[in-house]
């Protein structure tokens, strides 16, 4: 499984690190290690159950080893994912800081006969994409009827359709990456977007992805204050570097 090998890859560079702080937002989740280096990854905030058993854990990570945390990320518990999720970014995207950045859309080589598809709504993303190609699939779990969204029971259907892909990182912490994925196979570029990106070109060039665009944070004191504070993702973007890595 493709979080199994994530968490290998990790877990070998998080020796000695340790948990310097963790913050649990609405918007996102945030893990910043003894060295500085900070994490982000969604908060499924709809999906983490009844308020007195959301997180065992709680007042209890400050000081843990990374090492022991970032096996989380295949936990079910979706918050438990996501702080796995953000310690596995602290470990490895912080060292992609001196990476250029660029626009999603400049990296993507979209023509008139080509099949979109997105997983997970980049509203400003579609709304160029629109402009070379009217061929387009976009699902989203929860999709309105008469929305012109896709459903996830359609993904098996139109996905593998596609030419060129976005999925939404967030799949990893709601554990949907590896089916996604299989249905990607054919497509000529899949890229996976968002804060929640783990930078890990290693293991996702196993699996026909040939971009990632994710994020470094640049003042972790201030992304704990944002998150703990109901920020989202317009709140981080003047702290956060996207960086874009080919693969």
């Amino acid at each position: 499984m493709f979080i199994d090998q994530l968490i290998e890859h990790a877990h070998a560079k998080a020796v000695e690190r340790k948990i310097a702080d963790v913050r649990a937002g609405v918007g996102y989740t945030c893990v910043m290690l003894d060295d500085n280096a900070c994490g982000l990854a969604y908060t499924f905030r709809d999906e983490l159950g009844h308020c007195c058993s959301i997180l065992s854990d709680a007042g209890k990570l400050i000081g843990r080893d990374a090492a022991e945390i970032i096996p989380w990320a295949k936990d079910n518990n979706r918050l438990k994912a996501a702080i796995g999720l953000a310690t596995i970014n602290a470990v490895l995207n912080n060292s992609f800081d001196n990476c250029g950045t660029g626009n999603v859309l400049d990296a993507l080589e979209v023509c008139a006969e080509d099949t979109f598809g997105m997983v997970g709504l980049f509203s400003p993303i579609l709304a160029e994409v629109r402009k070379k190609t009217d061929k387009t699939y976009v699902f989203e779990k929860n999709a309105a009827k008469g929305s012109g969204l896709y459903t996830e029971d359609d993904i098996p259907v139109y996905l593998p359709k596609c030419d060129v892909i976005i999925l939404t990182a967030t799949s990893i912490i709601n554990h949907t990456i590896d089916d996604l994925l299989a249905y990607c196979s054919n497509a000529r570029q899949v890229c996976i977007v968002g804060p929640s990106t783990p930078l890990c070109p290693e293991i996702f060039q196993k699996y026909n992805v040939s971009l990632l665009a994710g994020s470094v944070v640049q003042n972790p004191e201030l992304a704990l204050q944002i998150i703990s504070q109901g920020g989202g993702t317009m709140s981080l973007k003047p702290i956060i570097k996207q960086v874009l890595v080919r693969l």
